[in-house]
């Protein structure tokens, strides 16, 4: 214990009154210097103080004492939390919050009390330092409350608008949305291959894949040129990369021929109706688990270049039925 307990601290972390208590001298700011001695006999403690005189006290019930005090009678009572402790005393009942300052009487503030760096008042002194720290905190906690709102309703705000424009942006893919039959779509792609006079089942199935990839991940983003790192192909040195990017650009360019080298005057509906046709007659050459295989590989490629296009999400809605593939929702039996 420091001198004059400088540097001590009590249970809530707060330098104690700065005071000396020994066994038989006590001297404060307030109290002065007194001696005074103690003895307990029989549950009643009778102590002795040059200053205050002789008191006699025992504990009537848990959290309640009683004591004769030069004659005086003195009843004191402290129940419940911090936060509400009812104080009980011969002039009546008060209730009393613990602070982090001390504590403060509701009932009679003149009561209450208050330590700042070891120093302890007490009275309407103590009640006005209370009431000003009462108010600050409840200012700090009011603006606590505030901002905390703020942001809440700054993020729903932000999660509504982003909720709003995507409801926007999936009403217009839908209006522009070709939403065609699978017989259009082979209609479609059947009158492309009619105009050029091709027959694809005459084609080796190492091209008809190739003309499938070329027509997803590029046609179904509005290009003409495959680029390897857009479909997730960074490794371009290899013999397998080679010879895929040479496949991809001799049929690339006879497909871009077959739709017109035009861009702009292309139909989404025949580059749609090509893909659905290559897909259909490459799967004519391939089991079932290699084209189920091959949808995941497509849809991978699709997404390496970013985000699909609406044209790309028709292509992988009607590759499954091009493909033969029954797509099975997980949890489906």
């Amino acid at each position: 214990m420091g001198f004059l307990k400088v540097g001590d601290k009590d249970a809530d972390g707060r330098q104690k009154r700065i005071e000396y208590s020994g066994r038989y001298l006590r001297a404060s700011r307030t109290g002065g210097v007194s001696l005074r001695a103690q003895t307990r006999a029989a549950g009643i403690n009778l102590t002795g103080n040059t200053n205050h005189g002789v008191r006699v006290s025992t504990r009537l019930a848990k959290n309640t004492q009683v004591a004769f005090q030069n004659g005086r009678f003195v009843l004191r009572g402290r129940y419940g939390s911090d936060a509400a402790k009812i104080n009980l005393s011969k002039t009546g009942v008060t209730v009393s919050s613990k602070t982090a300052l001390g504590s403060f009487n509701w009932i009679k503030p003149g009561r209450s009390s208050a330590k700042f760096a070891g120093v302890q008042l007490r009275g309407h002194k103590a009640a006005t330092i209370q009431m000003v720290y009462l108010a600050l905190t409840a200012v700090a906690g009011g603006l606590r409350l505030l901002a905390r709102g703020t942001v809440m309703m700054v993020d729903g705000l932000a999660r509504l608008t982003g909720w709003g424009l995507a409801r926007i942006e999936q009403a217009r893919q839908d209006r522009v949305r070709l939403n065609l039959g699978t017989d259009e779509i082979k209609r479609a792609g059947a009158a492309v291959l009619a105009e050029q006079g091709i027959d694809l089942s005459a084609e080796p199935r190492r091209d008809l894949f190739a003309g499938l990839l070329f027509t997803l991940t590029v046609l179904g983003r509005g290009d003409d040129r495959f680029v390897p790192r857009r479909a997730g192909l960074d490794d371009t040195d290899s013999a397998v990369a080679v010879a895929l990017i040479d496949d991809l650009d001799t049929v690339g360019a006879q497909i871009t021929m077959w739709l017109g080298a035009d861009r702009e005057a292309r139909a989404p509906t025949a580059v749609l109706g090509v893909l659905f046709v290559l897909a259909a007659a490459w799967a004519e050459k391939m089991a079932p688990p290699q084209r189920a295989e091959a949808l995941l590989a497509l849809d991978d490629a699709c997404l390496a270049a970013g985000p699909r296009t609406i044209l790309q999400e028709e292509m992988l809605d009607a590759l499954p039925r091009a493909l033969g593939v029954e797509l099975q929702l997980e949890g489906e039996s």
